[in-house]
């Protein structure tokens, strides 16, 4: 009888899935243990050939939960083989040396720091290389590193800066909290008795000011088509409001300016037509949305419960939350909803800190073993 129940289970399942034999044993106890409860508590008897097609329905029932799953990991496994996803295992680096490291795709490299140097690990030739040596006398954090494929940039107290090409080291004596390398210059806020927020020419060492900030609560987004987005907090509690100037890069010239009566926002990303941030009416309870850049209205996007965002185009990654934990999933943003891509659900580990680099690339970090890192082809998404 087991043997045809067994039997019986294959032909639910879809063609060309298999479950394992122990997968198959636990979902036929099941079954058998939800029809026992069932009829316990109808008591008539049920006949024999009722009894095997209530089984089976049953099996049915449960089996779609395994084959999902299942379905989810081959899909997985076949964007790895197509190369949609990359799944890279930086060896003998430990999780938080990677949580913030950065995806250089020019030279298809990871580049890290471990708190004491700055390395780069090469994805096509799986070796590292020490771009800045260890030293006691240089504050390093994954926080303050910023890469591409000819600077790199380090530092809060004062700002280091290496040129890869050159192997040359010099550096910038200034206190900032925030730095954005943007091709050849730098975007950073420096101190006076107001922040100030600077371009820098790495090439011909011009310092240049873009924005003095009126107010303390301030920051500024990546920078997308030469534009920059500033963005203010002004007042607190009742009348509060959140004041943005998006600057021309290349002429340092205010480019549009908007009020919006938010309290906070934060997390910035800007976009072709619109600012994506987190908003806040009472600066406590935040909501994902987008400031419109041609009426200058936010909307607020309807998205899952998440803890961390990053968008690039219309492609939206959030840290999906599920109980007292959280993990990536990809979505396709559709006017203010989000459809769900499935194509990261079958990796089966936990993934954090979502972030896409310039040309569409999405990199997580996986938390299962050996902690590696999956980069996403948002364009070989596109294609398919």
């Amino acid at each position: 009888m087991a043997n045809k129940f067994h039997n019986q289970l294959d032909k639910v399942l879809p063609e060309q899935l298999v479950l394992e034999d122990t997968v198959k044993q636990r979902i036929l106890h099941q079954a058998q243990l939800r029809l026992e409860s069932e009829t316990t508590l109808k008591r008539p008897t049920m006949k024999p050939l009722m009894t095997a097609a209530a089984f089976v329905f049953v099996a049915g029932v449960l089996v779609v939960p395994y084959v999902q799953q299942e379905q989810q990991e081959q899909a997985f496994q076949e964007a790895v083989s197509k190369e949609t996803i990359q799944k890279v295992i930086v060896p003998n680096v430990t999780y938080p040396d990677l949580i913030n490291s950065i995806y250089v795709e020019e030279n298809n490299e990871i580049i890290y720091t471990d708190g004491r140097g700055i390395y780069s690990y090469s994805i096509d030739n799986q070796k590292e290389t020490v771009l800045v040596m260890p030293s006691e006398n240089i504050e390093f954090s994954s926080v303050t590193l910023s890469a591409n494929e000819n600077w790199v940039i380090w530092g809060t107290s004062e700002i280091h800066i290496l040129n890869r090409i050159t192997g040359k080291e010099h550096v910038l004596l200034e206190d900032s909290m925030s730095v954005q390398l943007i091709g050849h210059q730098i975007l950073y806020s420096g101190f006076s008795d107001m922040p100030v927020y600077y371009l820098y020419d790495l090439e011909t060492n011009q310092k240049m000011k873009l924005h003095d900030v009126k107010e303390n609560d301030s920051d500024f987004t990546n920078v997308q088509n030469g534009r920059v987005a500033v963005v203010e907090e002004l007042g607190g509690g009742t009348g509060a409001s959140v004041h943005v100037s998006i600057y021309n890069l290349e002429s340092r010239k205010i480019w549009q300016t908007y009020t919006v009566p938010y309290e906070s926002v934060s997390y910035l990303t800007l976009g072709d037509d619109r600012i994506y941030a987190q908003f806040s009416s009472n600066g406590s309870d935040y909501a994902l949305g987008y400031l419109d850049l041609a009426t200058g209205k936010v909307h607020i996007l309807d998205v899952p419960e998440n803890s961390d965002y990053a968008i690039y185009d219309d492609y939206l990654a959030l840290s999906v939350t599920k109980g007292e934990s959280d993990t990536v999933k990809l979505f396709h943003l559709k006017e203010d909803t989000a459809e769900p891509i499935k194509i990261l659900n079958g990796v089966g580990e936990r993934l954090v800190n979502p972030r896409f680099n310039e040309f569409g690339k999405l990199i997580v970090n996986g938390e299962g073993h050996n902690t590696p890192l999956y980069i996403v082809d948002t364009k070989q998404l596109k294609n398919n």
